[in-house]
């Protein structure tokens, strides 16, 4: 798994948006980011790639998804807390 600091920007700000509101969607993440489509596109699919991103359909709207941390991710926080205390 890649380490953070490694991403790009635009990857590394979608991941801190999501640390901080757990879930959000595709327009949810665009309007915290201010990212152009392409960018934001980009950036969830190197989230994906590097196996940080869980992706998950929406029940209220099917054309839409619901993007997360992976589990493992939201593990490796706590454990890198813990250390900092």
């Amino acid at each position: 798994m890649p380490r953070i600091e490694d991403l790009p920007c635009s990857a590394k700000l979608v991941y801190k948006v999501l640390e901080m509101k757990g879930k959000a969607t595709f327009q949810e993440l665009k309007t915290e980011t201010y990212m152009p489509d392409r960018t934001l596109r980009e950036a969830l699919r190197i989230l994906r790639d590097a196996e940080l991103l869980s992706v998950e359909p929406c029940l209220g709207d099917t054309r839409s998804r619901i993007y997360s941390l992976n589990e493992v991710c939201v593990g490796l926080r706590e454990v890198e807390r813990g250390k900092d205390d």
